[in-house]
């Protein structure tokens, strides 16, 4: 059914069904959605922490290639990986939506499906939000509230020279996932068959790494951290600027899953300029202080943490370089993606 035949009231009324409050947070929720605020209770001794991610149809996604319920999953995995990024426990969710005239309740349920889902694995509540119309695309904003401990939260100025830079998971899927998305072709050979299949799951079906990110905070054991969202190179320099430090990155240790590099051979291209500059992977990129290694490789040999160490922190004179897999050291002038809006306000 097309959405203009239903009123604001009744799909409201939908959206309370469809994403009803979890048991286990009941009780720290006083007054959900259909109200003209939502009212919850933080637990004593603990920060709040806000993130709000808007994302636009196609500038963010594009539904010639992606689902409603799959736009919500990645809409909140987003969001809900920016609270990885700083430790924190995310609790809360508001669901800000301008819908365009083509759009159907089923479509607003399934998007709302996807971003359930999403929260639901990370015990999150959708508490409230706002729907609107749009003339043309559809935009989704998602703000996440979290909770944590003052003096356990991570941020991305808390890297000291010498600290070792690691990685969680691996790098450049999601880049790799996006192009097959777009290019929708086929390719008959089993292995490369596989591949694309892992590649767009990664795409698709991002992870907020939330436990690691937990374990890393609580533990005390990173200094700093930072999702990747953007791509390594630019979420690198981000530390670097918020830290007043420099970094070496060192090429032949990024971790490149068996599927990207498979495809890259078939496209003839560097598997590291994925793992580089290929965004919304969503893993974390921490520094550890070199007196707790130690701690962080013991995790990882006893299967606790899937990192691998990169590089490490340098003095912020000698800027970012890279090491290349010959060994030669060189100032790193790969970027990331970067949004440019108009000097108007809208994308490009």
């Amino acid at each position: 059914m097309p959405l203009r035949f239903i009123t604001e009231f009744e799909l409201i009324r939908r959206l309370q069904q469809t994403i009803p409050i979890l048991p286990r947070l009941a009780s720290s929720i006083h007054t959900g959605i259909g109200d003209d605020a939502a009212i919850v209770k933080p637990r004593p001794g603990h920060v709040l922490l806000a993130s709000t991610d808007l994302l636009a149809e196609l500038v963010h996604f594009d539904f010639a290639y992606m689902t409603y319920r799959q736009v919500g999953y990645r809409a909140a995995v987003a969001n809900l990986s920016d609270m990885a990024a700083m430790g924190a426990t995310p609790r809360y969710a508001l669901v800000g939506i301008a819908l365009p005239p083509k759009t159907t309740a089923s479509d607003v349920q399934n998007l709302y499906g996807g971003i359930r889902e999403a929260c639901t694995m990370a015990d999150t509540a959708v508490i409230g939000g706002d729907t609107s119309a749009s003339r043309g695309a559809l935009f989704v904003c998602l703000t996440i509230l979290g909770e944590a401990q003052a003096r356990h939260v991570l941020t991305r100025s808390g890297a000291r020279r010498g600290d070792v830079l690691y990685v969680t998971g691996s790098l450049g899927d999601s880049r790799a996932g996006c192009e097959i998305l777009r290019r929708r072709k086929t390719d008959p050979r089993p292995m490369l068959a596989r591949d694309r299949a892992y590649l767009l799951k990664r795409h698709i079906r991002p992870t907020a790494r939330l436990a690691e990110s937990q374990k890393l905070a609580h533990t005390g054991l990173a200094s700093s951290a930072i999702d990747l969202s953007d791509g390594l190179a630019g979420d690198l320099r981000h530390i670097c600027e918020a830290s007043s430090l420099g970094a070496v990155l060192d090429l032949r240790r990024l971790p490149v899953s068996r599927s990207l590099a498979g495809y890259a051979r078939a496209q003839r291209r560097d598997p590291l300029e994925y793992a580089l500059i290929g965004g919304e992977d969503y893993e974390l990129l921490f520094t550890v202080p070199m007196k707790k290694v130690s701690q962080v490789e013991a995790l990882i040999h006893r299967g606790q943490l899937c990192a691998t160490s990169i590089g490490r922190m340098t003095a912020a004179h000698e800027g970012l370089r890279i090491i290349s897999p010959s060994g030669i050291t060189s100032p790193l002038r790969t970027r990331s993606y970067e949004h440019h809006v108009r000097a108007n306000g809208c994308p490009p």
